[in-house]
């Protein structure tokens, strides 16, 4: 019984991967991910790392690292009409025994129209190019079965045809932002908000490795919202947020919250500050339950997050979830 589950569990990855893209649990740390339009939203400069394992029980875990980086080409003046903005990403997954990995590199750009004093809406681009590969030698096959088990000395007659290739990827998307420097004589106020819509693989790259196949990646579209709502002139925060996409017949929704506690003054007001504590908890629908703890002193934030599976894959081969490491430097938010 335990080896059909390691069967089934294998085939779910190596169908899966095909299919569907990869994905992190901190969605609000992969702003370029999420949607292009995020490029340049958050930070006149911003610069990220992530990285992700999953299921660390199997021999061949799922690994998942990312690089970003985006900055403003002018200042963000309260006058102004506008700014544009450019971004980088790279990514590289590598998932299951056949070591299949996917690598990109993406290049985008946004410009952010002002909307009034505290407000922009945003439209954004990107443009890129990916790589897939595989290591058939690390495979099993049927006809390496001599009768009794499993023999790695014959060989398996099943030489892929097209072991790597490459494809071009692009996308776009648009994005309101709105954010006020001072929370004014109110209670409760919502400081920030941030929601926007993703469109990606447009292009419907192709994305097989057998030769005579088109197979071709389906467009993924997103949608994510978040918040930050303070109370005026206290050492607390709350950070709602919401992400879904979907992809074919793929569906991915996470939601919740973080708890923020600002370690000096406060968010807004004469004692605003950008230190602080952070304690979320999220939930994957139908996936895993996510707990997060992160922190900000000055323009460094690191968060870490641990994905507790409660679907019925934590009972093959008794998977260990996810966990998630990022890093990121925000300069002048």
């Amino acid at each position: 019984m335990k080896k059909t589950q390691l069967i089934f569990l294998c085939s779910l990855v190596y169908f899966g991967t095909q299919a569907q893209d990869l994905h992190f649990s901190q969605v609000d740390q992969t702003p370029l991910l999420v949607n292009p339009a995020q490029t340049g939203s958050e930070a006149p400069i911003r610069a990220g790392l992530n990285y992700r394992t999953q299921w660390k029980s199997l021999a061949s875990p799922f690994q998942t690292m990312a690089a970003g980086f985006d900055a403003r080409l002018q200042k963000d003046k309260r006058r102004s009409n506008g700014f544009f903005a450019l971004g980088l990403q790279i990514y590289n997954d590598q998932t299951g025994d056949l070591s299949i990995r996917t690598s990109q590199i993406s290049i985008s750009g946004a410009y952010h129209l002002s909307l009034g004093r505290n407000s922009t809406l945003g439209l954004g681009i990107y443009a890129g190019l990916g790589q897939r590969s595989i290591d058939g030698n690390n495979g099993r096959w049927g006809n390496q079965y001599n009768g009794l088990a499993y023999d790695p000395s014959i060989l398996s007659g099943e030489p892929l045809p097209t072991a790597q290739f490459s494809f071009k990827d692009a996308g776009a998307g648009t994005l309101y932002r709105y954010r006020k420097s001072n929370a004014g004589s109110q209670s409760w106020v919502i400081h920030s908000a941030t929601a926007g819509l993703g469109f990606f693989h447009v292009n419907r790259p192709v994305y097989s490795f057998l030769a005579n196949e088109k197979e071709r990646l389906y467009m993924r579209s997103t949608l994510f919202a978040s918040a930050e709502i303070s109370m005026k002139n206290t050492k607390t925060a709350l950070v709602p947020l919401l992400f879904y996409q979907q992809q074919k017949s793929s569906h991915e929704c996470v939601y919740g919250a973080a708890y923020r506690y600002y370690i000096k003054g406060s968010l807004s007001g004469k004692s605003a500050s950008q230190n602080f504590l952070s304690f979320g908890l999220y939930n994957r629908w139908k996936d895993a339950m996510i707990g997060k703890v992160g922190f900000q002193v000055n323009q460094y934030q690191l968060n870490v997050s641990y994905d507790f599976t409660i679907s019925g894959l934590s009972d093959l081969a008794k998977t260990q979830g996810a966990f998630e490491f990022s890093f990121c430097y925000l300069f002048g938010k």
